[in-house]
């Protein structure tokens, strides 16, 4: 799962370089706390980032290079690798001169964005540098020339900066829907899917259970036992981004409950997972 890189937002240039330091530092603050939380691995940055403008006279790359503390240098080096801009676009890297984000207060006139794009076209987040205020907004608006006479409509990426609230109901959905579901299957077969259960009272029902649900192709393991739940009353307990995934088995009395590890790689190809075990094995 991935972010996309905001580059507009190196806009409007800065000429000290110390603070443009500390701003990719606090954005790659936010995007290391959410990391966890909602499972991204991966800043997509555009093809072109190392020739960007981030003053009003170095490049990214020399920027970089001049910066002096080398473990800091390595640490935003190492966020640019693939896959880049194009890569995620493959044929749709033509549409991308039908974008730009305009807005006078700020001083950006007609500006094609490339990262806004990829975003609104893939249907993932981007993440902003806080160098302007319309840069911490949680979503951005900008334009989408429609016709060869240049009429455009407005199209709209969701928004990730330091000043974006992440308990904000409508980013946190953000977060855990963007992109396209992709749901990955365990090589392992049922026999050789792990069984780990703590010698509790139930535990022979837990691994009846455990048996069954490992038929699922989407199941890795069974991590572990759960404390009893004799008040739940749905199969799935908890749901994590890492995959993880807490059941209940409601209809016991005792509430025996179990933690699997599934294929998903975020939340919201574990919930998507957490929804065809609930369809085959509830009650």
């Amino acid at each position: 799962m991935e972010l996309v890189f905001n580059e507009l937002s190196f806009l409007p240039h800065s000429n000290n370089e110390v603070v443009l330091k500390n701003q990719f530092y606090d954005m790659l603050k936010v995007f290391e706390h959410i990391q966890g939380k909602y499972g991204f691995k991966h800043i997509i940055f555009p093809s072109n980032i190392g020739d960007t403008l981030v003053t009003a006279g170095k490049t990214f790359l020399q920027w970089v290079y001049a910066i002096p503390h080398q473990g800091e240098k390595n640490k935003i080096l190492s966020l640019v690798k693939r896959p880049f801009g194009n890569d995620v676009l493959e044929n749709q890297v033509m549409e991308l001169n039908r974008y730009y984000y305009h807005n006078e207060e700020a001083g950006i006139i007609e500006k094609y964005c490339v990262g806004l794009a990829i975003s609104y076209l893939k249907d993932k987040v981007a993440i902003s540098l806080a160098s302007n205020p319309c840069w911490c907004l949680p979503h951005i608006t900008f334009k989408e020339i429609i016709d060869d006479e240049l009429n455009t409509q407005d199209v709209i990426a969701g928004n990730i900066a330091v000043n974006v609230s992440l308990d904000d109901v409508k980013v946190q959905k953000a977060l855990m829907y963007a992109g396209e579901l992709e749901l990955i299957e365990s090589p392992l077969s049922p026999g050789d899917k792990d069984i780990n259960l703590r010698d509790d009272h139930g535990k022979d029902k837990l691994k009846a259970f455990a048996k069954r649900i490992l038929h699922s192709k989407h199941i890795i393991s069974i991590i572990n036992s759960l404390p009893f739940n004799p008040n739940d009353i749905n199969l799935i307990k908890e749901i994590y981004p890492d995959g993880k995934i807490e059941l209940v088995l409601y209809w016991e009395s005792a509430g025996y409950g179990m933690v699997i590890q599934t294929t998903g790689r975020n939340y919201r190809e574990t919930e998507a997972i957490a929804e065809i075990i609930k369809q085959r094995f509830d009650r």
